[in-house]
């Protein structure tokens, strides 16, 4: 009984730290880059809607939400920062039908409604996909794990 207490215990604790990432700093100009594909990065920007939000369980994983995640507000280009729906701590609540930009409510690590007006720290796995054809450039997304002001 007491093996299957231990093993128990050592496997909540590996998932624990599993779930618990932290991300290298990262400068946004160097974010998206092969370099950091499926590492954990730590980027500061604004997030976008960019006037549409798709989501879906691709993979069938989690519903995730694509925001754009911009160095300077306002950028036309940005990369794709994907937040998972929720209601706590670095999630954003679903959305259905039309939406104004106001009714757009992502929560910061501590559980608060973000300003999408303000810069946040955005943490997460990056992947990358290099654009073989060169024309339309190299794609990433982040899978947010943690929002920080």
């Amino acid at each position: 009984m007491k093996i299957y207490l231990a093993l128990a215990a050592l496997s909540l604790c590996c998932f624990l730290i599993g779930c618990n990432k932290t991300g290298t700093p990262t400068e946004y100009t160097n974010a998206c880059s092969e370099a950091n594909d499926k590492k954990y990065i730590e980027v500061a920007g604004f997030l976008d809607d960019k006037g549409g939000i798709f989501c879906s369980n691709t993979g069938g994983g989690p519903v995730r939400c694509g925001f754009k995640l911009l160095q300077n507000s306002g950028d036309p280009k940005g990369f794709s920062a994907d937040i998972e729906i929720g209601t706590g701590a670095n999630s954003v609540e679903k959305i259905t039908g039309s939406y104004k930009r106001e009714d757009i409510k992502i929560h910061d690590n501590s559980g608060n409604v973000i300003n999408l007006a303000d810069k946040y720290r955005v943490t997460g796995k990056l992947n990358f996909a290099k654009d073989p054809t060169a024309k339309t450039g190299d794609v990433c997304y982040l899978t947010v794990t943690k929002i920080e002001k």
